[in-house]
C-alpha cells in the first residue's frame, strides 16, 4: 500500500491525497445510516487527465475506485461497500468551463454543485431548467447525471436533469478519455447537440450510478428564466391522496405548461407541524394534505391564463386556496422565491435529533402512487413488532409515510416514501439491535415497493444489490448490463460491488 500511495501522490501532489484514519472514516459515510466500508485512500484530482492516471494505476493494482461528488446519496452510492478502495473525490473539479450564451449551453466540471452553477447563471438571467436534486446546494452535477436526478425544482416542466444533457467528457474505467454527442467529431469547436455521430452514448452514463465511467465535464442546455411567475398553495379535502393524483392527471391531460407541482400527504403535514418543521402551517385549523403549483410566463397575459386554468382544476376538486404570502402558508412561494427548491425534500431528516430516513426514491405513474401509499400503511402494520422494539429503546415509534410527491416529466411523479427511524447511538449507548432492525425494515420496504413495478433512479449500493438479490431484473436485462460493465471495466475496478458486480473472483458481502 505505501508504494501505491506514492504513485498516486505523484499524480496529485501531497496536498490532495490522504490515508489518515480520520479522513478515511469521514469518507465512509453518506446520507444513509449504514457504515459499511472504509477506504484505504482518499484522493482529489483536478481534471480528466489526473483521473485517467489514477484509474490506470488502480487497474494495475486491481484496487476499487469509488467516484464521489457531493456525497449526498441516500443509498451509499459514493462510499466503499467493503473496507478497501480509493475514494475519488471530485469536488475540486467545481468550475464553470464555458458559458455559450449564443447557443444557450453551459459546460462545467462535473464536481460543481447545482447551487453554485445556478447562482452563476442567475447573473445572466438563465437557469438549468431542472435544478437537479433536492440536495442541489451540495450535490454535484456529475452525481445528478449519474442518478437521473429530479426534485430540486422545474421537474414538471423540464423532467430529469439528464434531459438537458448535450455532451459529456468521461474517463472510462480503464483510463481512456472520451467525449460524447457533438464532441465525438474532432472538428467540433463547441458542444451543441447530443444526438448524432452514431448511437447516443451519453445515455450509457446517465443513471449508471457510477459503474460505467467517471464524468469529468458536462455540457447542459440552459434556459432564460421567464420574467413572470405565480405560485399558489391549497389545503386539500378528505381523501387527499386520490384527489391530488386526480389534479396531477388533469394538469397533464389539459397540456398546461406547469413549472412545478407537489403534494404533501396528511401525515407529513400533521407530524411535520407538530415537530416544528412547517411553521407556516401551524395556524391551519385542519392539518390535512396540501398541494402547490408554480407557473412561469413571458407575459402577464400568458401568466394570467395559465393561473386561471390551474386554479379551475384545484377549485373544482374542492381544494381550498391559502393566502398569497409565505406567512399565509403559501409554501409554493417559498419554494420558488426563497430557494426552497433545495430545502423542501429534507423534512424526513429534520423531525427530531437522531432521526434517520430509510427511504425509497422512485418514479411511478401518477395513477399508481395512492395505491402504493396505502400498501405502505399495510406494511407498517405488518412490521409493528419491529417498530415496537425500537420504541422501547428510543421512546418513539418509527414513522412510515411519504415526503413531497413531485410531478415530473410526462405522466409520472417522483415518490419518496419510507420509514423514519433512529440511529443506533442513543443517550451515549450503541444499540446494535436498532441497526439490525433498521436494515431489515429498509430492505423489506424497498422490496415491497419494487413489486409495484416502480423505476428506481438512485440505486447506490444498498438498492442495486437488493434488486439482484430479490431477482427484480429480467435475466436478459441483467446479463446485458453485466456484459456492458465487463466490456468497459474488465477488472470491475469502478464502483466495485454495485449490482453485485465484483469481478470473477470478487468478494461478495451481504
Amino acid at each position: 500500500m505505501p508504494e501505491l500511495y506514492q504513485k498516486l501522490e505523484e499524480i496529485v501532489s501531497k496536498k490532495y491525497i490522504s490515508n489518515s484514519l480520520y479522513v478515511r472514516h469521514a469518507y465512509s459515510r453518506t446520507v444513509d445510516p449504514v457504515l459499511q466500508g472504509v477506504p484505504d485512500i482518499v484522493i482529489r484530482p483536478k481534471d480528466a487527465q489526473e483521473v485517467s492516471e489514477i484509474l490506470k494505476i488502480a487497474n494495475e493494482e486491481n484496487i476499487a475506485v469509488i467516484p464521489r461528488g457531493g456525497g449526498d446519496c441516500e443509498f451509499g452510492g459514493s462510499k466503499p461497500i467493503d473496507d478497501s478502495g480509493i475514494v475519488l473525490d471530485l469536488k475540486r473539479m467545481n468550475n464553470v468551463v464555458n458559458l455559450d450564451q449564443e447557443n444557450l449551453i453551459v459546460t462545467v466540471e462535473a464536481g460543481i454543485s447545482w447551487g453554485k452553477l445556478n447562482d452563476y447563471l442567475c447573473n445572466f438571467g438563465l437557469y438549468t431548467g431542472c435544478l437537479g436534486p433536492g440536495s442541489g446546494l451540495t450535490a454535484s452535477v456529475g452525481g445528478g447525471i449519474s442518478h437521473q436526478s429530479v426534485g430540486g425544482g422545474g421537474c414538471a416542466k423540464y423532467g430529469s436533469c439528464t434531459n438537458q444533457l448535450v455532451s459529456l467528457e468521461v474517463v472510462l474505467p480503464t483510463g481512456e478519455i472520451i467525449e460524447t454527442g457533438s464532441q465525438a467529431n474532432k472538428y467540433s469547436k463547441f458542444p451543441f447537440n447530443r444526438f448524432g455521430n452514431g448511437p447516443d452514448f451519453s445515455s450509457i452514463f446517465c443513471g449508471d450510478n457510477g459503474i460505467f465511467g467517471v464524468k469529468t465535464q458536462a455540457s447542459l442546455q440552459i434556459f432564460p428564466k421567464p420574467p413572470f411567475a405565480d405560485y399558489k398553495t391549497f389545503l386539500m379535502p378528505r381523501k387527499s391522496e386520490e384527489i391530488s393524483a386526480k389534479i396531477f392527471t388533469e394538469i397533464r391531460r389539459k397540456g398546461i405548461d406547469i413549472y412545478d407541482s407537489m403534494y404533501f400527504m396528511d401525515l407529513l403535514v400533521r407530524v411535520g407541524t407538530e415537530k416544528g418543521i412547517f411553521p407556516l402551517w401551524e395556524n391551519l385549523k385542519r392539518k390535512r394534505g396540501t398541494m402547490f403549483y408554480t407557473v412561469e410566463a413571458n407575459t402577464e397575459k400568458e401568466l394570467e391564463e395559465k393561473v386561471k386554468q390551474v386554479d379551475k382544476i384545484f377549485l373544482q376538486n374542492k381544494a381550498e386556496e391559502l393566502g398569497p404570502e409565505i406567512a399565509d402558508g403559501n409554501i409554493g412561494k417559498w419554494h420558488y422565491v426563497e430557494q426552497g427548491h433545495w430545502l423542501i425534500a429534507h423534512n424526513l431528516w429534520g423531525l427530531i435529533p437522531g432521526f434517520t430516513a430509510l427511504d425509497a426514491e422512485c418514479h411511478t405513474p401518477i395513477a399508481a402512487y395512492p395505491g402504493i401509499l396505502k400498501d405502505v400503511e399495510l406494511w407498517d402494520l405488518e412490521h409493528s413488532n419491529e417498530m415496537e422494539k425500537i420504541l422501547e429503546i428510543s421512546g418513539m415509534r418509527p414513522i412510515s409515510g411519504a415526503g413531497p410527491i413531485i410531478l415530473i416529466g410526462d405522466h409520472n411523479v417522483e415518490l419518496t416514501t419510507g420509514v423514519t427511524s433512529f440511529e443506533s447511538y442513543i443517550d451515549g449507548k450503541n444499540y446494535e439491535i436498532i441497526e439490525e432492525l433498521n436494515i431489515k425494515l429498509w430492505k423489506s420496504l424497498l422490496e415491497r415497493i419494487t413489486k409495484h413495478g416502480v423505476t428506481w433512479y438512485m440505486l447506490g449500493d444498498i438498492l442495486s444489490r437488493l434488486l439482484i438479490e430479490i431477482g427484480a431484473f429480467q435475466p436478459e436485462y441483467l446479463q446485458f448490463l453485466k456484459s456492458v460493465k465487463k466490456t468497459l471495466d474488465p477488472r470491475f475496478i469502478l464502483s466495485r460491488g454495485k449490482f453485485n458486480f465484483w469481478g470473477e473472483n470478487g468478494k461478495k458481502i451481504s
